[in-house]
């Protein structure tokens, strides 16, 4: 019971009815939050005493085995029959990992490092405090994958936060923006033709906020309202975001001026 328990997928919790998941903020996933910026802290410390060539390696290694991880779901799920168009990687945190393997490869091209800052980053964020794994038990393998796979994606940004390689640009938030707002197009033609919900604005999410929004906004106004929504929230998320790296550099210096001139006493 426990194996099949482990590689079950959500498809079939639904179709057979079974109430299996974690509630969000319980401790487990408290754990899970805590392990995960943990990881990225330490991590991010590592980083920065590299050379060149070791920060090089470790890019590649993540971005790698972020593009493993979800090869070994889509593996995963079609040796067990799960038939569905979540194969392809049309979630922004599947174009996010994407971008891990790119950025490691060509770092300083086309403004990846602002995408990670102002679209990737939050977007895996979001997806680790109101996890869509929450319908599975704990020990499942698509549960373990999700945290995994957005907590690689987190890891790689602090990385380049930490070591300055990002650096908080007002145009890259919109040159993030843009990203998202040309991306989103056809993502919601995708989700009305064929029925998937691909960036959470095709149906009713599980995710609760969302689950909420989608309620009070596109439930009476129809579902391009809800994605209109959705942008205007990500347009605010994105500016309230700027704002703390701006502070946190800002914090930055000043203890960095601080310390320098007890050091000059």
């Amino acid at each position: 019971m426990t194996d099949q328990l482990f590689w079950i997928h959500r498809d079939m919790i639904y179709q057979k009815g079974l109430d299996l998941g974690f509630s969000v903020f319980s401790p487990g996933h408290i754990i899970w939050l805590l392990t995960i910026a943990a990881c990225a802290f330490l991590t991010g410390k590592v980083y920065i005493k590299l050379g060149e060539e070791g920060r090089s390696n470790l890019r590649k290694g993540i971005g790698l085995s972020v593009i493993l991880l979800d090869a070994l779901k889509i593996i995963v799920m079609g040796l067990f029959g799960v038939n569905n168009i979540e194969f392809l990687p049309l979630h922004l945190c599947s174009v996010g990992g994407l971008a891990t393997l790119v950025y490691a490869m060509w770092p300083g091209k086309w403004k990846l490092d602002q995408l990670f800052g102002y679209a990737f980053f939050p977007a895996a964020i979001l997806a680790i405090i109101f996890p869509s794994a929450n319908m599975y038990p704990w020990w499942n393998f698509y549960c373990i994958h999700i945290f995994l796979y957005h907590a690689l994606i987190i890891v790689y940004f602090v990385m380049l936060y930490q070591s300055g390689e990002f650096r908080p640009s007002y145009g890259g938030l919109w040159i993030s923006f843009l990203f998202m707002a040309v991306f989103a197009v056809p993502i919601y033609l995708i989700n009305v033709r064929f029925g998937v919900n691909y960036m959470f604005i095709g149906m009713r999410s599980d995710v609760g906020l969302l689950a909420s929004l989608w309620d009070k906004v596109a439930e009476p106004y129809g579902r391009l309202a809800f994605t209109i929504l959705l942008a205007a929230m990500f347009l605010v998320t994105i500016h309230v975001l700027h704002i703390l790296y701006l502070l946190i550099g800002w914090i930055g210096k000043r203890i960095g001026k601080t310390n320098g001139g007890e050091g000059n006493e």
